[in-house]
Formats: C-alpha cells, structure tokens, sequence
C-alpha cells in the first residue's frame, strides 16, 4: 500500500487542485474589473461557506445509487505518508510533483469532508469555499492539470508508475457547471488504478466523485447529483 501513496496522492492533487487556485481568480478580477469590481462584488449575494460538521452530515445523510457514505480521515496517517512519499519520489513533468504537493498542503488547510461508499466502490468529497469564484477556480485547476499533466511518471521506493489524465464531457443536472477527468495508472506492466472523477459546482461548493473500482460512468454522475442536490438544500 505505501508504495503506491504517490499514485493515490497525485490524484487528491488532480482532484484538489483549485483548492490552492482562488487566489489566480482573485488576481483576475483585479486585472478586468477596474473601478467597477468592488460594486460588483458589494451587489453580489454572500455565499454561505459549509462548515467540516455540516459537509459530514451531507456525506452521511445522503443516499446515492442505493448505496451510503462513511466520511474517512484523510488528514492523520495516510495523509502524512503520501506527503512523505511524495518529497522524495521523482517526477516527470517535474511541475506535476509540485502540483500535487500545494494541492495537498491546500487540501489539509481546508474544511472538506471525504467519503466511501458502503460497499468501497465510490468516492465522494465535499469543498465548501468562501465564494463562487473560489469554487469556479477550483473547477478550471482540475482542467489546466489535464493539460499540463495528461502523462506523468513517478518513480518512488523502487517502483516507477505510469500516469494519464485526460478530460471527458460530464453533466450533473443542478449543477452550475462540471468537470470530468479519466485517471489510469500502471506499475509494474499492471493497471492498478482506472477511474473516473466527476466535479461539479453548485454556486460556492463543489461535490466530487469518482469510482475505487471499475463501474459504469454513469453511476458516478449519479452519485455526483445526488449529492449535488444534497448540497444545493443545506445551502
């Protein structure tokens, strides 16, 4: 297991990437919105940032695809292990190592809630963020990396691993706007990772989900918009 945390880490970064990105849409704004921004932003509804209790009891109140969802500490042990594992592993692109690192350094500083379904085949993770641009950013990180990032290599422990992201068209009904990225990853001349992740942003949240093991992209948009919906009612 341990040598394949920079894998597992790689992807909380793909995944997590515009945690760390509200600041390029804070400096965008200042770029365009001249004398006009401030009124702009003084007319806009404040958003209602979720707090780490309230995301929990979304994540475990909410039935998706039949299934239930048990929040996971992902900040203690394993956490810490990736990060290890990640400091001394090689990369190719180089950029990619240090991408996942600040996504995981942003990642622990935030309130988020990550989950598991009952029967560990999906994923879910809830972001709540201050407002909508810091959501909307968090979004256009997760496409930037599919560029920038479509194949990596990383060499950790002894073992080197394969890595491709590539974008694919998702919808989730209630959702602002979304995101979709395919993930595979081989070690060893194996496959030890498929899977596909769908974000999706209601006003300043973002609910992601994605697949453990191999199942149909339509149940992880289903799972997305359950929870989409879930989230759109506490707000």
């Amino acid at each position: 297991m341990k040598r394949t945390l920079p894998a597992i880490a790689l992807i909380a970064g793909l995944t997590l990437a515009g945690c760390s990105g509200g600041q390029d849409s804070g400096q965008a704004q200042d770029r365009s919105g001249g004398d006009a921004a401030p009124a702009a932003t003084e007319d806009a509804p404040q958003a209602t940032q979720l707090d780490e209790a309230t995301l929990k009891e979304i994540l475990e109140s909410t039935d998706a695809e039949g299934q239930a969802f048990k929040a996971i500490d992902t900040t203690a042990t394993s956490g810490s292990e990736a990060m290890k594992a990640l400091e001394k592993a090689e990369f190719e692109p180089s950029a990619c190592k240090d991408l996942s690192m600040a996504a995981l350094n942003a990642a622990e500083a935030s309130d988020k809630v990550t989950g598991v379904s009952s029967d560990s085949t999906l994923s879910v993770a809830l972001v709540s963020l201050a407002d909508e641009d810091a959501a909307g950013s968090q979004l256009a990180a997760s496409t930037k990396v599919t560029e920038k990032c479509s194949d990596v290599t990383v060499k950790s422990q002894g073992i080197e691993m394969a890595m491709s992201f590539e974008p694919f068209d998702a919808e989730v009904a209630g959702a602002d706007e979304t995101v979709g990225v395919k993930a595979t990853i081989d070690a060893g001349g194996q496959t030890i990772l498929n899977t596909n992740s769908i974000s999706a942003r209601i006003g300043n949240n973002v609910v992601t989900a994605a697949n453990v093991v191999d199942i149909e992209e339509s149940t992880v948009a289903k799972t997305a918009e359950a929870f989409v919906d879930a989230v759109a009612n506490a707000g």
